[in-house]
């Protein structure tokens, strides 16, 4: 037991006594909370200038100018400026194709030279069809465009009343018919907005990607180095193999659980004078969240021990890190999935893809904590039912995963670790496990 706390702290010492380790400790949080604060700010952010347009009405119905009126009730906030400014309304008849063209020709050029930034086409009927009008941009503002589209539907359903047989004015019928905009509220009777958790579920998931994957890879390099020095052989005939894997994944994963100690550490003292801080509403619900916090950490430390594993498994089974890279991208990739499928999980967490997709171990620290993210702040009592019992159980699940790989790899790694030249085939490695 002695010897593998010699390379415990070896491999410990060699990590913490580095300046990029205090940098990291330090710089971690700061980026933490950039990542959860400053697209929340960003996202809330409206245009601190008057947005020009231009209408181009073919329609001959005098749209482009009720458009434009609509548009004064916005205005620039904090201020009486108009939020847009539609610059010039040119009515054309629908036949009239060339003086068309060279007039969207000339603000096509005007978006491009910034004088500009959207222009609306109406063509004929367009009370028919929406595909009669479209808006021409470089730019994707979603609130932009919802206003439009707010405006232009009021503008064409007065068009559509007045030209059927409804005998009730046009301004009643569009009073009974006004669309709302809908309040969402969770199960403690409060609103946290998407943005907030879906810019705080990404910061989270970057942290613990960058941990994981890269304290692993420095356990597949430190493998792989030794091996080729022969260092290895050295070790070897002092300690265990067994000892020697423990050593160096303990070793480094103490490295993680200091970083994450002093995070918790800054987290308590921030949690203290969050009333002094400049928190954007919402946010504290999340950074502050004990639930979501010992969640994180948990499956931090898990994932770390499984997928360290596997780096240190590809390590004793391949001569050099160019080898090392065609493993590397597969097992990075599995990581990410969730990611890729994020956008089906934040909308359906409770559903059974997103429920089974949680409980493989190779997603389960990703896929998990992206599920606590998004339920955890609505909680109304840490009850066993729910997502509070299936995350103690993807733990538990983690947990003897990380049992199951470990003997595996040291299985392939008492052997892998003192195989020179060419590189193991799956039928060679089948047989170190079984010998």
């Amino acid at each position: 037991m002695s010897k593998f706390w010699i390379i415990f702290r070896r491999e410990y010492a060699q990590v913490v006594r580095k300046k990029s380790f205090i940098v990291g400790i330090l710089l971690t949080p700061v980026i933490l909370g950039a990542l959860t604060i400053g697209p929340t700010f960003l996202a809330r952010m409206q245009s601190s200038e008057t947005e020009k347009l231009a209408v181009i009405d073919r329609s001959e119905m005098q749209i482009g100018q009720s458009f434009k009126e609509a548009l004064t009730e916005y205005t620039l906030p904090d201020s009486d400026m108009p939020y847009y400014s539609v610059e010039q309304v040119f009515e054309l008849p629908a036949t009239d194709s060339v003086k068309f063209a060279e007039i969207e020709d000339s603000l096509r050029h005007e978006i491009q030279d910034k004088d500009l930034k959207y222009f609306l086409v109406i063509n004929q009927n367009p009370q028919v069809s929406d595909t009669n009008l479209y808006l021409v941009t470089n730019s994707d503002s979603f609130r932009s465009l919802n206003r439009f589209e707010k405006q232009l539907s009021n503008v064409l359903s007065s068009i559509r009343l007045e030209m059927s047989d409804i005998n009730l004015s046009t301004d009643s019928v569009l009073a009974l018919t006004g669309r709302i905009d809908l309040v969402t509220r969770d199960a403690k009777g409060e609103s946290l907005p998407f943005q907030v958790k879906y810019f705080s579920m990404l910061a989270f998931l970057m942290i613990m990607f960058g941990m994981i994957i890269g304290y692993g890879q420095i356990v597949m390099r430190s493998v792989i180095e030794e091996k080729n020095s022969r260092i290895m052989e050295v070790l070897i005939s002092s300690v265990s193999p067994f000892q020697l894997l423990a050593g160096k994944i303990a070793g480094l994963g103490a490295a993680t659980f200091t970083q994450i100690g002093v995070w918790v550490i800054i987290g308590t003292g921030l949690y203290f004078m969050r009333g002094s801080l400049s928190i954007p509403s919402g946010v504290d619900r999340i950074i502050f969240d004990p639930f979501i916090i010992i969640s994180f950490v948990l499956f931090l430390i898990a994932g770390y021990l499984f997928y360290s594993t596997i780096f240190a498994l590809i390590g004793s089974i391949v001569n050099s890190e160019k080898e090392a890279q065609n493993f590397i991208m597969p097992v990075t990739m599995v990581f990410v999935l969730p990611f890729m499928v994020g956008i089906y999980v934040i909308q359906q967490p409770n559903s059974t893809a997103s429920i089974v997709m949680s409980f493989i171990p190779l997603l389960t620290p990703s896929m998990m904590m992206m599920r606590v993210i998004f339920l955890a702040p609505s909680l109304t009592e840490y009850t066993l039912n729910g997502i509070v019992g299936e995350a103690l159980l993807g733990f538990v699940t983690l947990s003897l995963s990380v049992v199951a790989i470990i003997w595996l790899t040291a299985k392939i790694f008492r052997i892998g670790i003192l195989m020179y030249g060419k590189r193991p085939t799956f039928p060679e490695i089948m047989k170190w496990i079984k010998y």
